[in-house]
């Protein structure tokens, strides 16, 4: 240490003051090359992830996209084994075909009332076919005979419908195809601006959809394609002609036989690129199987890629199909191939650019240098306005606790109204046991023991009045019985909710036949207006709710009445109503109905006893179907009870 001190003297303050200049100047220009290296790797690093990030997502659409045309192709070849619909739609539509000119399109499209189009649906949809007289012009391409055309028809009507399914649902399809060798064509969607002459001869005269290719290898995988656009006529060679869409398409065919393909155009947005990674100059490029750009975010290099081409320049720089990431003609240059389709993610800076930006950055990044004196003066102000913030956070902290105790307080009153609700319905069905069930087993007892006593000695007509006696307090207390172990499944959640599609009339018929002896010892007919609308719920809790208000419709109407089940959609539901025209209700009577405060059932027409649980538990079934219950009733008029429930399609 002495010899260093010594030394530094010697050398004196100027020199001292030169050398520690030099190496703080060293230094610096260490720790800027430095950082500078690490910015340009960084830079290099997030193009790459973010070329990975953009490929990934883009081979997940294309992904979906050949997903679905394999099953669509895949549905097409089933749907050729099934036996073809008759229908006065289609066979006009094969006569028309039999019958059209040479240069005529017949079509199949949505037009008339939508119950009468086999075509109509979300999306609009047509079948359009070469006529029979103008099938020859075209090479490649015959007609099956009439049972197979019939058949392909028919599924070609089918599988319109899934072409415009597919384009409404999956993102990335433009317009969706199916292209006979038949000469018949199902396109989707179809719009009123469309022209038939100019599709068909865009399909069949250009091969815009390369039927050739595809039927040399029918078992193949999808097919991706950029079909060039025509030029038009009368136009110069190097005028650039608007360029259709990318198009997939698959083969079908039938037991060997080639029938076709199923095809997409392409929606634009789907290859539309972000705008990540376009800073400083850069560009995101998608080219094609053939290096013809697809799509661009950010200006290509214009010596790199002319009129949507890589030049040879260019071509050099991108003609690996290998993921890489190089430097050629002063660009920084990242390929990332697709797994899906034969295309490529390009990005494309210039190197200078990144530069300029790194320099930029490597100057704050130095300018953090003079923060450091400004850090520590400011230090004590940032202590005393922490400790400030720490008092604002606990005081929140203090607020956030007490309005958390609050709620929990909140909670528990509601979860104290609802167990003591639930304690009074405890209370009230206990007392419907009590007083219901003793009921009908006193009478029962009663009877039976005097039918043991003096059964021997009593004329057969009041042998008959007992036995009757007896079966109705045998049936309510059935009834009873069956309805509080229906609710008490409900109630404790131990009945499986079950839901499936089944035809409402049928569940309307088996409640009707489970009450016609009820309904025939009055002379009441039961009208069986549902329909054969198809619902989705549980048929054991349905049937249970028909019943009850099937048994309430009989026992409140006068003898030789009616009793009528009705149904109607109201959007995605199907309200079931059950009407009859006895006693009807006052409205003190509906109210009480609606705020459950009926403690006893009314007697019916002819003195017949309920139970007062059956409207209970019709109420807990409608809401495990996350229905409605409503109640129309007019005293002297009669009574309307209706539900609703999901509403379904008829299974296929």
């Amino acid at each position: 240490m002495r010899r260093l001190a010594e030394w530094m003297k010697s050398i004196g303050p100027g020199r001292l003051i030169n050398i520690s200049l030099a190496a703080g100047i060293v230094l610096s220009l260490v720790f800027v090359h430095a950082e500078f290296t690490r910015g340009l790797n960084a830079r290099r690093a997030e193009i790459r992830q973010a070329m990975d990030t953009q490929a990934i997502a883009l081979d997940g659409t294309l992904a979906a996209i050949s997903g679905r045309v394999e099953r669509l192709r895949e549905w097409t070849r089933r749907a050729l084994l099934a036996p073809p619909a008759d229908t006065p739609q289609l066979n006009a539509f094969l006569d028309g075909v039999a019958q059209a000119g040479a240069d005529e399109v017949p079509m199949l499209d949505r037009v008339g009332p939508a119950d009468a189009n086999p075509l109509d649906g979300p999306v609009p949809a047509a079948l359009l076919a070469l006529p029979d007289r103008g099938l020859a012009r075209h090479e490649g391409l015959s007609r099956p005979d009439r049972a197979h055309w019939r058949a392909e028809a028919a599924t070609a009507v089918a599988l319109a419908q899934q072409l415009a399914l597919d384009v409404r649902t999956q993102p990335g399809l433009g317009r969706g195809y199916f292209i006979a060798t038949s000469g018949l064509v199902a396109v989707a969607p179809w719009r009123a601006a469309d022209n038939a002459h100019g599709l068909m001869a865009g399909i069949f005269e250009r091969s815009a959809y390369r039927l050739s290719t595809l039927a040399a290898n029918p078992t193949g995988r999808v097919l991706w394609t950029e079909t060039p656009a025509p030029p038009p006529q009368g136009a110069a060679r190097d005028e650039a002609p608007a360029q259709p869409p990318p198009t997939v398409a698959a083969p079908i065919d039938d037991q060997g036989r080639f029938l076709g393909v199923v095809a997409f155009d392409l929606d634009p947005a789907v290859l539309a690129l972000p705008t990540a990674n376009t800073a400083a100059g850069g560009a995101v490029l998608l080219l094609g199987s053939d290096d013809r750009l697809l799509s661009a975010t950010g200006t290509p290099p214009a010596d790199l890629f002319q009129q949507g081409r890589p030049t040879p320049v260019g071509l050099a720089a991108v003609m690996g199909k290998t993921a890489a990431t190089a430097e050629h003609a002063g660009y920084l240059i990242t390929t990332r191939p697709l797994a899906n389709a034969p295309w490529r993610l390009v990005h494309v800076a210039p190197r200078a650019a990144l530069t300029w930006s790194l320099v930029v950055h490597t100057a704050g990044s130095m300018a953090g240098f003079s923060s450091v004196l400004l850090a520590v003066v400011l230090l004590f102000n940032m202590v005393v306005r922490r400790m400030v913030r720490s008092q604002e956070r606990s005081a929140a902290a203090e607020r956030e606790a007490r309005a958390a105790t609050e709620q929990a307080l909140a909670e528990l009153r509601a979860a104290h109204d609802e167990l003591d609700f639930l304690n009074r319905e405890k209370t009230r069905f206990f007392s419907l046991i009590s007083h219901d069930l003793r009921g009908p087993f006193n009478v029962l007892l009663g009877m039976t023991k005097e039918l043991a006593d003096y059964g021997t000695r009593m004329a057969p007509a009041d042998v008959a009045d007992f036995a009757a006696s007896v079966h109705q307090s045998a049936v309510t207390a059935h009834t009873l019985l069956d309805n509080l172990l229906n609710w008490s499944r409900v109630q404790m959640s131990g009945t499986p909710f079950s839901p499936s599609v089944m035809p409402l009339g049928e569940v309307v018929a088996a409640a009707i036949h489970d009450l016609g002896p009820t309904a025939d010892a009055k002379g009441i007919r039961i009208l069986d207006a549902s329909g054969d609308r198809h619902i989705l719920a549980d048929r054991t809790m349905v049937l249970a709710i028909l019943r009850n208000l099937l048994a309430n419709a009989i026992k409140f109407s006068h003898p030789n009445q009616g009793v009528q089940v009705t149904s109607r959609a109201l959007g995605d539901r199907l309200e079931i109503a059950v009407s009859d025209r006895g006693i009807g209700m006052d409205p003190e009577q509906l109210d009480q109905l609606y705020r459950r405060e009926a403690q006893d059932s009314r007697p019916g027409t002819l003195g017949e006893v309920g139970t007062g649980l059956g409207l209970t538990l019709v109420r807990d079934l409608v809401a495990r179907h996350g229905g409605v219950l409503a109640i129309d009733s007019q005293p002297g008029v009669g009574t309307t009870v209706s539900f609703t429930v999901p509403l379904a399609a008829a299974p296929r």
